[in-house]
C-alpha cells in the first residue's frame, strides 16, 4: 500500500477508535460507512483453526498462510485504533466523572436511535420473531438487577468483557461500549485505559478476551444469522431497549432533577439522536 493509503487507513482506523468509545455508535458502521467492512471481516475471519494447526503442525503451510492474511491491513487499522481509544479515553473519564447523567442522557439518546439500525435488519415481523423480542427486553431489564455495580471486576470478568463487547464489530446498530456499559464495565475500562500505566494488566486481559472473542464470537454470530436471521436481530434489539434500564437507573438515583438538568439532558439525549441519523445517512 502506498503511504497516503496507509495514512488514510489509519485516520479511519482513528475514526473507528472515537466511535468504539462512545456507546450507541458502532465502529463497525464507521467500517461500514468508509468502505473497509469487508476486507475487515475477512481480515478477522482468515485467522481460522487451521492457521493455528500449521504453525505447530505445518511450518511450510504456515508461511503459506500468512502471506494469505492481510495483516498490513489490520496493523494499519488497529493502530489508528487504538491511538484514538488511548487518548479520547482521558475525556470519556473527565465527562462522566463530572458531568455523569448528562454524558449518560447523551449516551442513551445514541443508543435508541442506533437501534433502529437493528430493526432495519429484520425482515419478518411474525409473531415467534417479536416474542423473542419481548424475551430480549426481559433479559436486558434483568441485567439491571443480576449485575453488580461499583465493584472492582475480576479478572475473569474484565477477560469476559472483552470476549462479548468485540462481537459488536460484527453486528449492526450495537456497539462494544454498549454491550459494557450492559456488564457495568464501561466505567471501569474508560478508567483503565486513562490511566494505562498502572492498569496495564486490566488492559492485557481485556485485549486477550477482545482477541479471542474476535476468533469465536464472528464465527457464532455467523451460524445464528444463517439458522435464523430474523429471531437473532429481534432478540438483540428487545436486549439494547430493555438494557438502557441500566443507564436509566443511574441516573434516577444520583441525579438532582432540576429544571436545568432536566432540560439539558433532554437537549443531550435529542443531540445524540441526532448524531446517529446523520451518521448513519452517510452510510446509505
Amino acid at each position: 500500500m502506498k503511504a497516503s493509503n496507509n495514512f488514510l487507513l489509519f485516520l479511519k482506523g482513528m475514526l473507528m477508535g472515537i466511535c468504539d468509545l462512545i456507546p450507541g455508535i458502532s465502529g463497525g458502521t464507521v467500517a461500514f460507512i468508509t468502505g473497509i467492512y469487508t476486507r475487515l471481516i475477512n481480515a478477522v475471519k482468515s485467522f481460522s483453526f487451521s492457521l493455528f494447526y500449521d504453525f505447530f503442525k505445518n511450518k511450510g503451510k504456515f508461511k503459506e498462510d500468512l502471506r494469505n492474511l492481510d495483516l498490513g491491513f489490520l496493523l494499519i487499522l488497529i493502530l489508528g485504533i487504538f491511538t484514538s481509544i488511548i487518548l479520547g479515553a482521558r475525556i470519556i473519564h473527565f465527562l462522566l466523572e463530572n458531568y455523569y447523567s448528562f454524558t449518560l442522557s447523551f449516551f442513551i439518546g445514541l443508543i435508541i436511535a442506533s437501534s433502529k439500525i437493528i430493526f432495519d435488519n429484520i425482515k419478518k415481523h411474525n409473531f415467534k420473531n417479536i416474542f423473542f423480542g419481548i424475551f430480549g427486553i426481559l433479559t436486558g431489564i434483568s441485567l439491571a438487577f443480576i449485575i453488580p455495580v461499583n465493584v472492582t471486576p475480576s479478572f475473569s470478568y474484565v477477560f469476559f468483557g472483552g470476549f462479548i463487547a468485540i462481537s459488536a464489530m460484527f453486528l449492526p446498530g450495537i456497539s462494544g461500549a454498549f454491550i459494557l456499559l450492559i456488564m457495568s464495565l464501561y466505567e471501569f475500562m474508560i478508567d483503565v485505559i486513562g490511566n494505562i500505566r498502572e492498569n496495564f494488566f486490566y488492559a492485557f486481559i481485556f485485549l486477550l478476551g477482545a482477541v479471542l472473542g474476535a476468533f469465536f464470537i464472528s464465527r457464532l454470530i455467523s451460524f445464528l444469522f444463517k439458522k435464523d436471521k430474523c429471531k437473532t436481530l429481534y432478540f438483540l434489539l428487545g436486549l439494547v431497549i430493555g438494557a438502557l434500564s441500566i443507564p436509566i437507573k443511574k441516573i434516577i438515583a444520583i441525579t438532582n432533577f432540576t429544571l436545568y438538568n432536566s432540560f439539558t439532558m433532554i437537549i443531550l439525549f435529542i443531540l445524540g439522536v441526532v448524531l446517529v441519523v446523520v451518521v448513519n445517512s452517510y452510510g446509505k
